[in-house]
């Protein structure tokens, strides 16, 4: 059964034609958000918790990407349950009172501040590499400035993010007693404000545009560095060779985490563009309802990669699913010391510094 709402343009003639997906296409796409969630909430503990348990894990690179698996956790918490119920709900009535308040203000909140999080975070993880590939012989990201990093991190996403909290707010529906979660920025006639289009555009530009392009430029250097510039000379050490494989391959891993993250969270902002400037009506709901699904699916396809190229990640996952995790543990056969030889012991009183000769030092650096 369809539920479905006629709306009438500004000129008054057309109508938009607000359709509910049929009572099948809800369930179905309940279920998924449901193995989604499931997925996305066991995926991102697990990559957290691998990285916990092996001491030699404890590098830059898996402290950036434990970043980002904490703004997928808040996203799965927070947000895939109420997208779930949205699609079980007959009406688009919201919760009235404080808590609905809250909520209406704090969900689209947290989404925000989490995808703004994980694509700065990724600017992060490229500017490491960017210094670890292009000029190996410093370190120039160590702990310390990773940690800097992370502040600098959530304080764009929750400074950019900050607005909504202000926009969002509960309007009252034609049926007493019944009211709406809105944008209106506090303002009567919200629709004579250019407040809504003038955000949506910064947060396209600070969430996605910019960074992405950021990304893009220090990631072409990595490319041009390793795959394209040829150093005069014949470089015999094997080791060198070696540590050029792993940053490449490891470095595939990467790109594709960015570009899965700009291919999922691209159809939310096109629906967006289209409700401001493709007419009156906007996105039909069927788009809108597949952008946000696709974004959201981002949360759990980003532990899958990790799994797929890090043999690391993959033992373990393994190691947590059969319950054979020691916090102690270091994987054999992996490499484990990053470029600057260091990595952080959690057992000891104070940071550890393990110094090995580069002739000896495992390849694959601080990707691992």
């Amino acid at each position: 059964m369809n539920n479905t709402t006629n709306i009438t343009a500004s000129d008054g003639e057309d109508f938009c034609d607000y359709t509910r997906p049929s009572e099948v296409g809800i369930i179905v796409m309940s279920m998924f958000y449901i193995v989604m969630t499931i997925l996305s909430l066991t995926g991102n503990i697990l990559v957290i918790q691998t990285v916990a348990v092996n001491r030699r894990m404890h590098t830059v690179t898996n402290y950036l990407i434990i970043n980002m698996a904490v703004a997928d956790l808040l996203l799965t918490v927070f947000n895939m349950p109420s997208t779930t119920a949205s699609f079980l709900k007959t009406t688009s009535y919201w919760v009235p009172g404080k808590l609905g308040l809250a909520m209406c203000k704090l969900i689209p909140f947290i989404q925000a501040v989490s995808v703004g999080s994980s694509v700065w975070n990724m600017n992060a993880i490229a500017l490491d590499r960017f210094f670890a590939v292009v000029f190996p012989i410093r370190r120039y990201v160590t702990f310390p400035v990773a940690y800097g990093m992370m502040v600098v991190v959530w304080t764009l996403a929750i400074g950019i993010s900050a607005p909504i909290l202000y926009a969002m707010n509960l309007e009252p529906a034609e049926e007493p007693g019944q009211y709406y979660c809105g944008e209106t920025w506090n303002l009567e006639d919200v629709s004579t404000s250019s407040a809504p289009k003038d955000y949506t555009i910064a947060l396209f530009l600070f969430f996605y545009a910019i960074p992405l392009l950021m990304i893009s430029v220090l990631y072409s250097f990595i490319i041009y560095k390793l795959w394209i510039r040829k150093l005069p000379g014949q470089r015999s050490e094997t080791n060198e060779q070696r540590a050029d494989k792993s940053k490449k391959k490891v470095l595939k891993m990467l790109l594709i985490v960015v570009v899965l993250f700009a291919i999922c969270w691209l159809p939310l902002y096109v629906t967006q563009f289209m409700y401001f400037f493709g007419g009156p009506c906007g996105a039909p709901t069927s788009v809108v309802y597949f952008g946000y699904f696709i974004g959201h699916a981002n949360s759990a396809i980003n532990p899958c990669i990790y799994v797929l190229f890090n043999e690391n990640f993959r033992k373990g996952f393994r190691d947590a699913l059969l319950c054979r995790c020691q916090r102690r543990r270091i994987i054999p056969g992996a490499s484990t010391i990053g470029i600057d030889n260091t990595y952080i012991d959690r057992g000891a009183t104070s940071f550890k510094l393990n110094v090995v000769s580069p002739a000896r030092q495992r390849v694959n650096d601080t990707y691992q």
